[in-house]
Order: C-alpha cells, then structure tokens, then sequence
C-alpha cells in the first residue's frame, strides 16, 4: 500500500504549496466536483461535443488552452484524436462527429504540467455532450486515466522508438493471442510499407527500430480482430523520439467509467463477495421528464423497502432544494415533476442504518428533456470499531521560510469485512502537534469535510464501504526550531509507515531504515529526497524527529520584526487617526448587506452565519456610538442674560 502512497505525494505538493482560499464558498458547488462528468445537452447538436475547460472557478476560464477528444466508433474499428482551442468562457467546441455516433469520446487537457481527463462521453444520436474540464479536480479511477482503444500513448516502460501494441477481448478481459498485427508506415514521400508481427501469449506485439523513420512519417497499427468486416484501425500517428509508445486494440465495448464513491457504484474495487456492479445515474427515456427513479439495495442485493430517500437539487449559487420520498417494497422512490434547467445537478442521499446517521449519496447527475433519470445505489450496514480497518501513512517535510516547514501527511484507509466503516462520534483527521493553515488534500475531498477552513481537523464525511480504500490526506504548516518532533496516534491499525525527507536531513525513528526505492521527481524542488521505512505498526503512537532544518539568520528575524512593528504602529495610528464617520459609515453599508441578503431564501446554516455576522456589526457601531458621546466636549456656559446679572 505503500507504493500508492508514493504515487499521491507529487499531485498532493501542488495543492499544498497552494493557498487554501481555494475551496469554494461553503455551500457553494465546487466545480472541480463536477469536472470530468458528461452531461447529455440537447441544446447541443447531435454529433457535437462542448468542453468547458476551467483554472478552478467559473470565474477563471482556460482561454487559448489546447483541448483534445479521444474518439472511438461504436464498432471500435476506427479511432481518432482531434484537438481544438477553448475560446469564449474557455468552450472548446467538437463538431462533425457522425462518423463515431454511438461510439465513445474522451476529453483532455494538460494544464501547467497536469492532464484533466473526462469520464467516457457517449455520443448519442440524438443529442450533443457537455463537459468540464477544472484545474486541480480530484483524479478518477484507474478506468479513467487510461486512454480509449486505438489512441496512442507515451509508455516510459518502453524505449525511445519502440511501439507496443495489446489486442484484446473487452468482455472476456483477455488478450487475443497468435493474431497477426500490422503496422503500416507511410513515409513524407507518399511510399507505405507494411511490417507485420504476431500477438503473444497476452495479446501483445513489439515493432522497435522506429527512430530511424524520416521525420514527419506518419503510422497506422490495424488488426482483424473479428472473423469478418473491417479490420481494427488505430488513430494516424507519429514517432516520439524521446519516448516509448503503446496503443490497444479492442474489440467490445469498454464499461462506464462513472460511479459512486460513497454508494457502492460502478467505478469501485471489486470486492470479495462479487456483488454485482451497480451502474451509475443514466438517463432513462420510458421515465417522464423531470423524473428521477432511486432503486436501494443493501450489501446482498436486496431491496431496502419503505425507507426514506431524499433528493437534493443543488444550484452553482450555492441554494439547495431537497426533495422527500419513500421507497416501495422493490427498494424503489420515484419522484416526477422535477425541476429540469441548465444550472442546477443533483445527488441522491440515504441515511442508513437510520439510528447510525451514516449519510450515503449517489454521482452528481443532471436533467434534460431526453427523459428521467435512473440512479442505482447500494448500502451498507455499518460498524463503529476501528479494528475493521488497516491503514498505511507517510509524511514529507519540505523546508520553507522563516523557520516553517510544510508537511504532506498521506493516509490511506482500507476497511475488511461486510460492514461499512462509520464513527459513533466524529471522527478527526489532524495532524502532528503544532500543525496549523491545513488543507485537505487531492483525492480526499470525497472523504474529508473542512467547512472551517481554520479548523487544525477534518472530519470524516461518508462511511468507507467494505473493500474500498478511502484516502484521508491533508497537508499543513508548522514551526521549527531546526528540529521537528512527529508524534501521531493514528485512528486505525497501521500496517506501513515512512517519512520522505531532504537528503540532508537527519532522522531518528526507533526500527527507521533508508529505503532504496526511487523516490517520484517532484518540479521545482532542486535536492534530492529519500525514503525512510519507519517499521513502526500497530495503533501506539508513532514518533519521529527530524533534524537539521535550515533557520533564517537571527538578525533577519530581528529586522522583520521591526519592520512589522513600524508598519503595525503606522496602521494603528491611521485608524486612531481616521474619522469615525468614515468608519461608522462602512460598518452601516455591511449591516445593509447583510439584512438584504437574510431577506433572501437561505439555508438555515447560511442564515446563522449571516444573523452572527449582523450581530457583530450591531455591537461595532454601538460602540462608536458610545466613544463619539464620550469624546464629545462639554458644551460652553452661556453668557449671562440682563435678567441674570441684575
């Protein structure tokens, strides 16, 4: 479990050396949730395809960013990459995709190093696809990282100018093997030649010596991969000079690359028993429009009846509308009549068992005119004993400055059994003492809730099911003195545990063992790092310490010190110094703000934060209030009148 660890660190730095202003408005859609999920449009043309490709909020498109499609024909037998720009609001438009109807696409973009990948886009008849794109959205499964059959792509595992090519049976899941393989290259002169090879004992075949091709000759691998019609084609390609190439041919049809991380959906580990895989939300045209049909199921497939289902409809203004139903003796809750607009997704939530509170919840899906919507769910019951569950964590300390230190803490959580895995309290993920400005990292945004971005802690949002591996990872600052003293009590039984320093740091763990295992190249980090095996497992508590930190210069310290202090007095002073009017004035704007926005619809915890908020407004200007009466000076005596003196 280690080594996935390892494979988490490098996406996990970026988001940490990031500010964490960057998660949406509580209550607000993140959009980096919804990147990668297609959503049937039929305002968009059959045959077209629409990506919106976003830096992190609607407000940040990806203008000029070069966008690709992956696209497969529905009889696999043609394959072709196509790019285009995204121009207004950051849309990339794909048109004149008749010839892959009923087949599937894929949609990508490498922004500032990091490839976006779509879900599999099925391209349907009968209407066009909508799809975002967004920097920094939580990667997908296995499934969706890989590239469709027929589109060629880089394989390091292979040298420079050696192409692999798989043929394989999809709904067996094996490789076709003795099957002749063709490679035809067509060189800038218009002259093709065909090289041949035969499939090995797991369907694959080798062509190497292709550095040698003049440049700009273009290579189309094909296939009879049934016993008639057309052959398999790949897509036209080039040689890559600096690396090794790989493409699959595949005949069959590739599964949904969707599902639930929460509910037992498709796109989850295989689990022990075989239960059978559950599709994600799809559009069901026999349903009306408007309708959403929830079928729940338990660990063994069977119905949950008469239990209560709520539907909630979640706009990108951050408004949520919920929805109450049942379901009936098949485990079925059927809700017509619903809203269906542009702006808007919606989830399906089950609390269950009922007296644990554990919140279970379907994909984000949305409504269109096509028809209703099918969404297949699985519960499961739960356990509160943490003895179900093994876990695995690693730490990396990278230095920073002014005697700060920024730690990736990765924590990886797999839970045995047939019940599900939820707290009876709240279960914290914090981390070493000391540790503050945390964030939750990539990948444990579907586990981890961090409404309060000040918070030292996240909490465990969704139960972990049976068989799954649940990545509870955070990142965080903390102070040192040159030495860092890491002593953490995992929640669950450790069964691996490493730390990842700088080269020249040293480090003193009782069992710890440098690691001979290459450590992933991180960008902009200019020394080498290493691996310690710390040995250290079981639920005690784990202890570490790193030495040989870099300190700023005192002097420096001192110097800084000095110029916040001037700066502080200068600010002190400006506002001693400011008219009160200016800043009574201020404080009456905001309070208008905030009772015009407690006028509007809010969700009761929106209207608590806004009735505190008005509450210290109210307390602000009574005492400018006060201070302005106290200041005042005392009024002049009048001068006596005639009647007085005499």
């Amino acid at each position: 479990m280690i080594r996935l660890l390892l494979s988490l660190v490098a996406t996990s730095l970026v988001l940490l050396l990031a500010t964490p202003a960057i998660a949406a408005p509580p209550g607000m859609p993140d959009p980096r949730q919804m990147s990668g999920i297609p959503r049937p449009d039929p305002q968009i043309p059959a045959g077209e395809v629409t990506v919106r490709v976003l830096l992190g909020g609607f407000d940040a498109p990806a203008l000029g960013a070069t966008v690709e499609l992956e696209l497969r024909s529905a009889d696999g037998r043609l394959a072709e990459l196509r790019s285009a720009e995204a121009g207004n609001q950051g849309r990339a438009h794909f048109r004149e995709l008749g010839v892959f109807q009923g087949g599937q696409a894929v949609a990508r973009v490498t922004l500032d190093g990091e490839t976006i990948r779509s879900q599999q886009i099925d391209l349907q008849p009968d209407s066009g696809t909508a799809v975002m794109l967004v920097k920094g959205a939580p990667k997908g499964g296995a499934a969706q990282e890989l590239s469709l059959p027929g589109i060629v792509f880089s394989f390091d595992k292979a040298a420079a100018g050696t192409l692999m090519v798989g043929v394989f049976d999809l709904s067996s899941r094996k490789g076709l093997t003795k099957l002749p393989v063709e490679l035809d290259v067509t060189t800038p002169d218009g002259k093709t030649e065909t090289r041949k090879q035969e499939s090995g004992e797991v369907g694959q075949a080798t062509f190497d010596g292709l550095a040698t091709l003049p440049p700009g000759t273009t290579l189309q691998v094909r296939a009879q991969l049934d016993p008639e019609g057309e052959p398999h084609r790949s897509m036209r390609f080039t040689i890559d000079p600096a690396h090794g190439q790989a493409v699959v041919l595949a005949r069959g049809r590739l599964a949904p690359a969707g599902g639930n991380p929460h509910g037992g959906g498709e796109g989850g580990p295989p689990h022990a028993g075989k239960r059978q895989e559950l599709p994600g939300p799809k559009i069901a045209r026999e349903l009306p429009v408007g309708a959403v049909q929830v079928l729940v199921v338990d660990s063994k497939d069977q119905p949950v009846a008469d239990y209560p289902v709520t539907i909630v409809k979640k706009d990108f203004s951050g408004t949520e509308e919920r929805f109450e139903l049942s379901t009936n003796t098949r485990g079925v809750a059927e809700r017509h009549d619903l809203p269906v607009v542009e702006d808007a997704l919606y989830y399906v939530g089950v609390m269950y068992p009922a007296e644990s509170g554990a919140p279970w919840t379907s994909a984000f899906f949305g409504l269109d005119q096509r028809g209703g919507v099918r969404v297949a769910m699985r519960v499961f019951e739960v356990t509160s004993d943490p003895a179900v569950a093994q876990s695995a964590v690693q730490w990396e300390v990278i230095e920073a400055e002014n005697d700060h230190a920024q730690v990736v803490q990765v924590y990886e959580v797999l839970v045995a059994g047939e019940q599900a895995y939820w707290p009876a309290e709240p279960l914290r993920i914090e981390g070493i003492e000391g540790a503050k400005s945390m964030v939750v990292l990539r990948g444990a945004e579907e586990w981890l809730d961090h409404a309060d971005e000040k918070a030292p802690f996240a909490t465990l949002a969704h139960p972990i099911p049976p068989g799954e591996v649940a990545a509870l990872s955070i990142g965080y600052v903390v102070d040192h003195d040159g030495e860092i003293m890491i002593d953490w009590s995992p929640p669950f039984e450790v069964i691996e545990s490493a730390v990842i320093v700088k080269d020249s740091l040293e480090l003193d763990a009782k069992g710890a063992r440098r690691s001979d295992r290459k450590v992933p190249e991180q960008p902009g980090l200019d020394y080498e790092r290493v691996a310690y095996e710390l040995g250290q497992k079981g639920t005690g508590t784990i202890h570490v310490t790193v030495t040989g930190l870099l300190r700023s210069k005192r002097v420096y310290r001192w110097m800084g010190l000095a110029i916040a202090s001037t700066l502080g007095l200068v600010l002190v002073l400006g506002l001693v110094l400011r008219p009160m009017g200016d800043t009574r004035a201020r404080l009456v704007r905001r309070r208008d703000q905030l009772l015009a926005a407690l006028e509007e619809r809010r969700s009761e915890s929106e209207r608590r934060r806004l009735v505190a908020a008005l509450d210290r407004i109210y307390r602000q200007l009574d005492a400018l209030d006060s201070f302005a009466a106290k200041s005042k000076p005392a009024a002049k005596p009048e001068p006596p009148t005639a009647t007085a003196a005499s």
